[in-house]
């Protein structure tokens, strides 16, 4: 059987590459090599440079959206290139979709009608995080034959069912970068460890992996090397929680990253536990090479980061930026990630955030916040009236949910951002 893994376009309003790959089809792709499948790859955002912006095409935007003044796009390759290169892969049994952002779900629909055009009746499954949170959705509008709600751990039975394949491994397992994986990019991404030992308010991890669980240390510098012989420079940790047991998890990878002599530059798009950047282990992510980081703070306001999870403290915030400053970490290099729009937030409490931020000489960046299903923040939202009855996903974007919902005018909104930016 041979298994087309696919990565579609983002539909949205603005789409930045910060060093994405598809590590979701990656761990598929093994998954499915272990029980006898060929596997191959057309991924849509790529190749492109990071950090930076993916090239854009304008289109109309879903009626739901078209109240909406800013410019609605589809990020990635040209619908021709698509065409050619889906053409190179030939005949394909299946077609294996992952999905990112619910709200980019129109890229999810762009991508399997694409598919029928070309191959017609390819049977065609959907996984990932839209898939995963909302699979009634995904069920009813994405277009696929079958809609798979979780990790491969959990929907694998279904899965081996359906592409009539064995539900255990026939072949030694085989890393995604030793199956023809890979797309000859500068820059990578990784992950140390599956899930999150937090549970915030307004987060998913806890839908999408199911407890926590970490990678070993020497299979992690077994990946980097293979990269480094394949002339990557920059490395992105997609971790949900990085730095939780760095001694006996991160520590061995950075260490044997410097023994080896590999040279990275390492980068932390989706924020770090702030109590956790102790004055060691700061020290040892200057001397790795480490060079964007960012911390999360999401707010200053005691009460609600209590009652988001409790994850982190202004002070922890505080301690972190001294501590990598100290380290011999340049100030431009540090930047803290607020919540905008938090149910039951007051502008005032997101500028106070800000200039908090700016006090400690790094850089905010705000976050709009988007509701997720099955989170607590939902919950909270559907009591109170503020999400209607069966929402379309599109209306979470977080470029749109609280400009809608929350009353506040596009003007004070843009005037946090410059004051952010300032």
């Amino acid at each position: 059987m041979k298994v087309l893994l696919l990565q579609p376009w983002i539909a949205d309003f603005a789409a930045h590459n910060f060093w994405i790959r598809p590590l979701g089809l990656y761990r598929l792709g093994e998954w499915l090599w272990q029980r006898g499948a060929d596997v191959a790859l057309l991924d849509c955002l790529s190749p492109f440079d990071a950090p930076g912006k993916f090239p854009r095409e304008i289109v109309d935007p879903p009626p739901v959206l078209a109240s909406f003044t800013r410019r609605y796009g589809r990020y990635g390759i040209s619908q021709e290139e698509f065409h050619e290169r889906l053409s190179l892969h030939g005949e394909v049994d299946a077609v294996l979709l992952t999905s990112g952002m619910s709200y980019w779900y129109p890229g999810v629909q762009w991508a399997i009608s694409e598919v029928r055009k070309a191959v017609g009746k390819v049977p065609v499954a959907l996984g990932g995080i839209y898939a995963s949170l909302w699979p009634e959705h995904a069920g009813r509008h994405s277009g696929a034959d079958l809609v798979l709600a979780g990790s491969i751990e959990v929907c694998g039975g279904e899965l081996a069912s359906w592409l009539g394949i064995p539900t255990r491994p026939i072949r030694p397992f085989t890393p995604w970068y030793r199956l023809n994986l890979w797309d000859h990019l500068d820059y990578a991404a990784i992950r140390t460890a599956l899930g999150c030992q937090f549970n915030c308010s307004y987060c998913a991890s806890s839908r999408l992996h199911e407890g926590y669980s970490p990678r070993a240390p020497g299979e992690i510098l077994e990946e980097l090397s293979w990269l480094q012989g394949q002339g990557v420079k920059q490395v992105a940790f997609y971790d949900d929680a990085l730095l939780v047991g760095f001694q006996h998890r991160l520590r061995p990878v950075l260490k044997g990253v410097l023994e080896a002599g590999m040279e990275f530059t390492f980068h932390t798009p989706n924020g770090l536990h702030a109590r956790y950047v102790t004055r060691d282990v700061a020290k040892w992510m200057k001397v790795a090479g480490f060079r964007t980081i960012r911390l999360s703070l999401e707010t200053v306001d005691r009460g609600r980061q209590v009652s988001t999870g409790g994850k982190v403290e202004t002070d922890h915030v505080a301690a972190a930026v001294s501590n990598l400053v100290d380290a011999g970490m340049s100030t431009s290099d540090i930047g803290i990630y607020l919540m905008m729009g938090l149910p039951g937030q007051s502008l005032e409490e997101v500028a106070a955030g800000i200039e908090y931020v700016k006090a400690l000489g790094v850089r905010p960046y705000l976050a709009e916040f988007s509701p997720i299903p099955g989170t607590a923040e939902w919950e909270r939202l559907c009591s109170a009236g503020m999400l209607p009855p069966e929402p379309d996903p599109l209306l979470t974007n977080n470029s749109v949910y609280f400009r809608r919902y929350w009353g506040y005018s596009w003007e004070e909104i843009d005037d946090l951002m410059r004051m952010a930016r300032s």
